[in-house]
């Protein structure tokens, strides 16, 4: 167990077993994002590597399209706000990876800072081990902007000379922890998403093929139809603005 992860999380809390699964498919930023909330939503926990079926540029909860849109304009991105917080990232590179802690009755997790280094403690762990030089970033750096990568945070990692190599967002719903991060700048070795679910916890169970389990397609599709796709949540107010009387 490394120091990071003793020194975030208490032990009773760690995950016994985390659940890892490599997408093989190419889905739309619309899927992913329903993909990782069905994933918070089950009693394991969860790591999810997944790639984008087309250029995509993400946004924290309270941001909007017209800002992302702005900081990375191009023809053809999707456009996509988390559930998660964070600030905009661009997806047209480097590796994406989403980890889940489950709610559980009596439970309490630690607030968002000690699970985000305990989470970054590990992905360090594994990106050293594959051959990246970083380190967790002990202050957040001066205040780059919106984009994501412009403003590193306390307990980013970073390269040598303190350039963003990985950045998340967190969400907690229920009880439950949602955490969506991103690797860019660097290249790590082949295996690196084993060697963060075992820096996760003491046992892997490797969850191969399209469907994580039993009729996620089906749920998925659902998600989008009447949550991610929905006008209400793409609008600037992503349903938070109130009907105006006539």
């Amino acid at each position: 167990m490394s120091f990071e992860m003793q020194q975030s999380v208490p032990d009773g809390l760690l995950p016994q077993s985390i659940c890892l699964w490599c997408d093989p498919v190419l889905r739309t930023g619309y899927e992913n994002m329903a993909a990782d909330e069905l994933l918070s939503r089950r009693s394991e926990a969860w790591l999810r590597i997944y790639g984008w079926a087309k250029p995509a540029v993400s946004f924290g909860y309270f941001d909007s399209t017209p800002v992302a849109a702005s900081i990375f304009p191009g023809e053809g991105i999707e456009y996509i706000r988390r559930w998660t917080g964070g600030g905009i990232v661009d997806h047209r590179k480097g590796y994406t990876y989403t980890v889940t802690l489950p709610a559980k009755e009596g439970v309490i997790y630690p607030p968002a800072d000690r699970l985000y280094k305990w989470i970054h403690g590990a992905l360090a762990e594994a990106l050293i081990a594959s051959g990246v030089e970083c380190r967790l970033l002990v202050e957040d750096a001066p205040d780059g902007g919106r984009a994501c990568w412009a403003s590193p945070v306390a307990s980013d990692i970073v390269d040598a000379a303190g350039n963003k190599l990985a950045g998340a967002g967190q969400r907690r719903y229920r009880g439950a922890v949602l955490h969506q991060g991103l690797i860019q700048e660097c290249e790590p070795r082949e295996g690196w998403p084993q060697l963060l679910a075992a820096a996760l916890a003491p046992q892997v169970v490797v969850i191969e093929g399209d469907e994580p389990y039993p009729g996620f397609a089906v749920e998925l599709e659902e998600l989008c139809r009447t949550k991610y796709c929905t006008a209400q949540w793409n609008d600037e107010s992503h349903g938070r603005r109130r009907p105006t009387s006539s």
